[in-house]
Formats: C-alpha cells, sequence, structure tokens
C-alpha cells in the first residue's frame, strides 16, 4: 500500500535522529516553563480561586445547580412537609400538584420552593390556595429580612405578581378573599425548620407566634372557623388543634375501654386535645362594647350560655388582665376529664382579640410553656 511510504521504519536513519531530538526537547520544555519560578504570573491565579468560585456560584446562583450540575438526569426530591418536587440537571425545579400534595404553610428555609409551588397553584387554577401561600411566602420573606437587611432573593418579585394576579381574578367570587387566604404563616426555627409558626392577619392586623404541633383546621377541608358579618361588626375566629394520645385513666386497661365503647355503640373514643383559639373582631360603627364586657361577646360566639356554664361546672377566675378556667368534661366511655382554659381579651374599639388555650389539666406544664410564647408575642398593628 502506498500509506506504508510514510511510515517511520522507512525513513532514513539521519531523519529518525533528527525526529528523536525534537521529541526529547518538547516535554523537558515545558517542564522546565513550568517550574521556572522566574516566570510572572496573574496574582489572581496564586489563590485557591476554583472553591471561591464554587463558594461563590453556590450564593449568587440557583442552590440547587453545585448539587445536580452533575446529574444526566431529572431528579425527584420531597420538602419540610414531605411533598414532591422535581429538579433537571440544570437546575430547574417544577413543584408537582400530585397525590401526595396537601395544602400547608410555607417554611422560611425553604420560601424558594414554596415560590415554585405557588407557581405550580396559579397554573392548575387554585387562586385562593394560591394567594393564601402567596401572603406567606411574603411573610417568610419580611421575618428573613429582619434578620439580614440586604435580603432580596429573585423569586420575590415572581411570587408577588402571581399572588396580585390570582387576588384579581378571585375578585368575582361571592366568598370573601380574606376568608380563604387569611390568617396566613411562615414556619420558622434554630434548631428545627418547622418548630414554631408565625401567624399573621392583614385584615385585624394581629401576629402571634407558637408551637408547630398547633396545627391550623383551615389546612384541612374548608374548617374556617367561625365568621360573621352584619350591620354593626364582622368577627372571626380560628382554631389550631394538636391531638393527644390516649389516656387511660388509673386501673383502667385497653380491654376495659374497648369493652366500655362496645356497650355504649361508640366506634372510637376521640382523642383529647390542646386547642387554641384566636378570635377578632372589628365594629362597624359605634363601639359596642367595653374592656369589661367583652368576654361575654365571645361566650355567646362559643354557645357558651349560663345553662351550659351550670352544667359543665364552669368556674371563671381573672387574674392580671387574664382568665383561668376550669370545668369537668365527660368522655364517651364516662370517664371525667379535668380540663382548663387560659384566656386573654383585648378591646380597643373598633378592633378587639380573643385568645384561648384549652387542655387537659395534666397537660397543665405544656400548656404553660405554649401560653408564655403566645402571649409575649401576641403584637396588634396600629
Amino acid at each position: 500500500m502506498s500509506g506504508g511510504n510514510f511510515s517511520l521504519r522507512f525513513l532514513t536513519p539521519s531523519f529518525q535522529i533528527g525526529i528523536f531530538l525534537i521529541l526529547s526537547f518538547f516535554p523537558s520544555f515545558f517542564i522546565i516553563s513550568e517550574s521556572n519560578s522566574k516566570v510572572i504570573l496573574d496574582p489572581l491565579l496564586q489563590r485557591a480561586w476554583i472553591s471561591d468560585a464554587e463558594e461563590e456560584e453556590s450564593r449568587s446562583f440557583h442552590r440547587f445547580l453545585s448539587e445536580f450540575k452533575n446529574k444526566q438526569s431529572t431528579v425527584k426530591k420531597k420538602d419540610a412537609h414531605g411533598r414532591n418536587y422535581l429538579v433537571s440537571p440544570s437546575g430547574q425545579m417544577r413543584f408537582l400538584i400530585d397525590d401526595e400534595y396537601y395544602k400547608e404553610f410555607p417554611v422560611e428555609d425553604e420560601a424558594d420552593i414554596a415560590a415554585k409551588e405557588l407557581e405550580a397553584l396559579y397554573e392548575v387554577r387554585k387562586e385562593k390556595e394560591a394567594v393564601f401561600l402567596g401572603k406567606g411566602i411574603h411573610l417568610c420573606y419580611r421575618l428573613k429580612l429582619e434578620t439580614d437587611p440586604g435580603f432580596f432573593p429573585n423569586w420575590l418579585v415572581r411570587s408577588n405578581e402571581i399572588t396580585n394576579r390570582a387576588a384579581n381574578e378571585w375578585s368575582d367570587q361571592t366568598i370573601p378573599l380574606d376568608l380563604v387566604s387569611e390568617p396566613f404563616g411562615c414556619y420558622v426555627g434554630k434548631s428545627k425548620p418547622k418548630d414554631q409558626l408565625v401567624l399573621e392577619s392583614e385584615s385585624f392586623r394581629y401576629r402571634i407566634r407558637f408551637s408547630s404541633k398547633l396545627r391550623y383546621e383551615g389546612l384541612f377541608g374548608d374548617r374556617l372557623g367561625i365568621y360573621g358579618e352584619n350591620r354593626d361588626s364582622i368577627y372571626r375566629m380560628v382554631r389550631f388543634v394538636q391531638f393527644l394520645s390516649n389516656y387511660l385513666p388509673a386501673g383502667q386497661t385497653e380491654w376495659d375501654e374497648a369493652l366500655k365503647l362496645q356497650t355504649s355503640g361508640k366506634k372510637k373514643k376521640n382523642l383529647p386535645k390542646i386547642i387554641l383559639s384566636i378570635g377578632s373582631s372589628f365594629d362597624k360603627t359605634r363601639p359596642l362594647r367595653d374592656t369589661k364586657n367583652y368576654f361575654r361577646f365571645w361566650d355567646s360566639m362559643r354557645s357558651l350560655t349560663p345553662t351550659q356554664i351550670r352544667k359543665l361546672g364552669y368556674k371563671r377566675t381573672e387574674s392580671k388582665s387574664e382568665y383561668l378556667s376550669e370545668w369537668t368534661e365527660v368522655d364517651e366511655i364516662g370517664n371525667t376529664v379535668e380540663m382548663e382554659m387560659k384566656e386573654y381579651y383585648l378591646y380597643n374599639a373598633p378592633r378587639g382579640y380573643f385568645l384561648s388555650l384549652s387542655y387537659p389539666k395534666r397537660e397543665k406544664e405544656t400548656a404553660d410553656l405554649y401560653w408564655q410564647t403566645i402571649r409575649s408575642s401576641f403584637e396588634v398593628k396600629e
């Protein structure tokens, strides 16, 4: 073949020696150049610039990019609530409104993920859920801004835009938007991302913080609490519930309880619980109440009539602008449960507020800790 004429073995000895010298010379040249300390380098290249660049990337670019830039396929992840979202190889994220999705408050540390959840809700035309979440996301932003004054994430503008658009599209509905989108909240925490919930209401202008173990009933179905409006006033009460483990009185076994349930015709016994109630009212016209009798308004809203008070053996004592109420309940199988309720009322016409925490008396230590946080954090905007 003609190509063989160009192989090395057909070259003359003098050509072979020349090529050998050239190949031997170049590697030593490169080695000497690299090791020559007299060569002047760019000062920026004399530091560990690769690690610095990666750190800068993690701060300034999408926080998922570093983790997924070497992945070749989309990865499914879960947020702090255990719901699904997808992250592409380029770091783009898409939240999934699937069978495992459920309504929740956003988490401060994952507000960027919640912003993608907001986009997904708006895409499937869930306007009221979008407004509820959007207000919570903006609360997360404001809470972060309190500790980091320069904080301004790139997802904030888009989130506010979608929230406002969803609110405008809901304006023609018969149900007031405030009823389905308030109160809104944001989970925060130092040791854990969801230790506490910060809750706000724009309509009634309050903020409060308490344990995230108390779960908002409005997250489940249409349990929006008590709401009413007439020519004189508007009022709203919402509840947060923590279900406790079953409690058996001394000397009673689970078999005894099951037998009593069967005998009584009950299918199951309701679990004991701690309940936080937050009430707010607004007088449209003249002041309708005063600081001394404001509690009676909320007694009527809770159907706490004189007849019911006598039936329960209800006793209320006042101490330092607060009340402690005590009564006895009877559960489904006839066991008596000693109950307590801490109450606080604030009336500054035209607005009024009511806080209560009810619990089995055996949970008093936990309730005292909850109440301390609730009372110390409750704020009303002027």
